[in-house]
């Protein structure tokens, strides 16, 4: 079990590493289980969606599980510090024996809910999350209840620069309509005073 945790690790993690169409962040979860943890921003399906894998294996199991969860976020206070939910599915693998056949129980596969709450310091991302997983089929137990804090890094994709530069081109189309009307509102001025609406530049007709 160890050696398959450790090869999909090695496969998952370098995937994680070249998404940098959006926004992504990759680090370590601990809790009843520890593992590998990555998510993955995704606006193109919902604003403030969130895409996340978690590899991970049990601390007190002989068994492992990969899932992976679409959660919604909802800021509180700023977007630094969010409230999020969702839900997913998990395929495992295990070695526990079935002591009715001792032989070991299929793999595990089901379904998964998630809530929690998250905090970004500048390129650090800290979450502490309750995941409730339900097993369809396979595994020794029907149900379990995980808890777990992640610690991520975030890496900055194309879609953060793309924003920071839409960001800055409104910005500046927002001053130049101010200037504009500014100079609307100094010639409306000046057609009031009986004045050259043109000020100074006399050879303008107005």
């Amino acid at each position: 079990m160890n050696r398959f945790f450790c090869t999909a690790l090695l496969i998952i993690v370098p995937l994680c590493l070249i998404c940098q169409s959006y926004d992504a962040s990759l680090g370590l979860r601990l809790g009843t289980d520890f593992g590998a943890t990555g998510q993955l921003r995704l606006p193109q399906i919902q604003k403030n969606f969130v895409g996340e894998f978690i590899l991970q294996s049990s601390l007190l199991r002989e068994e492992g599980s990969l899932t992976v969860l679409g959660k919604q976020h909802r800021p509180l206070l700023s977007r630094r510090l969010n409230l999020f939910y969702g839900a997913g599915a998990h395929y495992g693998w295990t070695d526990e024996i079935n002591p009715k056949t001792l032989e070991p129980y299929s793999r595990p596969w089901g379904l998964d809910g998630v809530i929690g709450l998250e905090a970004t310091f500048a390129k650090i991302n800290v979450s502490y999350d309750f995941k409730p997983a339900v097993n369809v089929g396979g595994g020794a137990f029907p149900f379990s209840a995980q808890t777990g804090v992640s610690v991520r890094y975030v890496i900055s994709g194309r879609n953060d620069i793309w924003d920071k530069k839409k960001e800055t081109a409104n910005r500046k189309e927002k001053k130049k309509r101010q200037r504009e009307r500014r100079r609307e509102q100094k010639r409306k001025d000046r057609i009031k005073a009986g004045k050259n609406p043109n000020g100074w530049k006399f050879w303008k007709k107005g």
